[in-house]
């Protein structure tokens, strides 16, 4: 099953210059001991320069995930428990690890997984959390920072992407909860996503572990005992489960569990992950009314049920 939920991560990474190192025009000084671009995006594994500007065709926001023009060639699974540096306008802005998802290892921060799920034009930088205390999240998100998305407009490779917010619970009788969903597209262009009501909630939960609630205090989450459906083969899609959300517009959802389990009072953090798929060719990405949308959402609310 495939599940959008944490995804771990590693710490900093060392450069050293090597032949690999790129000089001339478009090009800054030694940063760290190689040269990188001085405009745009760009990623480091070590001391080799392995996306420039010139081979991305655009960045979506919301799920961290960079569209290529040509392939990934230089994400291979040998690389688990590297490290890879992110620069923007010629300043490294953040770093991170490669990771493996038979990994038992937890670590926090940026990531990128090794084998990628994603077709051959994806690469999907993820990033793990966790919550002290005091309700902070450790550590800080950098994937999002404002030089990075700067140098991304300034090449016109900036997309919003969607994003979902939890508009409201309702529960009712039979332990019956209804999720209501905002779907938001901020883009210029429409996007297909995984319809709940089209797919049925068997399918859709294949792709999403769906609502839960967590107990801090007692640490007990609660949970939807939704039978998931597994497609056949388990790696294939089909259209008839998308609908489209248009271009700067926004989405009412609402998803109903039938048998949740008994939530009683208290205070709650609401969790649910909106899902979109992953094995979507290049080819197959751009339907007649707009594109595929792919990743997922990490969603999150504090709850008080009475």
């Amino acid at each position: 099953m495939l599940l959008f939920l944490i995804l771990l991560v590693f710490l900093a990474v060392s450069c050293e210059q090597d032949d690999f190192s790129i000089r001339g025009k478009g090009f800054s000084s030694k940063r760290d001991g190689f040269s990188v671009p001085e405009k745009g995006f760009c990623m480091t594994i070590r001391n080799k320069v392995v996306l420039k500007p010139e081979y991305i065709d655009y960045y979506v926001l919301s799920t961290h995930m960079i569209y290529l023009k040509g392939d990934n060639a230089f994400l291979k699974e040998e690389l688990y428990r590297d490290a890879f540096s992110i620069y923007a306008d010629g300043e490294k802005i953040y770093s991170g690890v490669f990771n493996s998802w038979v990994s038992s290892s937890i670590t926090f921060g940026p990531s990128i997984y090794v084998p990628s799920f994603y077709s051959d034009y994806i690469v999907p930088i993820t990033f793990a959390y966790y919550i002290d205390q005091t309700g902070k999240i450790i550590p800080d998100d950098p994937r999002g920072d404002p030089r990075i998305v700067k140098a991304l407009k300034d090449y016109g490779q900036f997309h919003e992407g969607l994003n979902c917010e939890i508009r409201s619970v309702q529960f009712t009788s039979d332990n019956q909860v209804k999720l209501e969903l905002e779907l938001i597209n901020e883009d210029l262009f429409n996007y297909y996503y995984l319809d709940p009501v089209k797919m049925g909630m068997g399918l859709f939960h294949y792709f999403t572990n769906g609502l839960s609630f967590w107990d801090a205090k007692s640490y007990k989450s609660y949970s939807n005992n939704v039978q998931h459906i597994q497609p056949v083969p388990s790696n294939s899609w089909n259209k008839e489960w998308l609908s489209v959300i248009e271009k700067q517009s926004e989405k009412t959802i609402w998803i109903t569990y039938d048998n949740f389990d008994e939530v009683p009072s208290g205070k709650y953090k609401l969790n649910f992950s909106f899902p979109g798929l992953s094995n979507v060719t290049r080819t197959e990405l751009f339907q007649g009314n707009g594109r595929i949308w792919l990743g997922g959402l990490i969603l999150s609310k504090e709850f008080s049920r009475e």
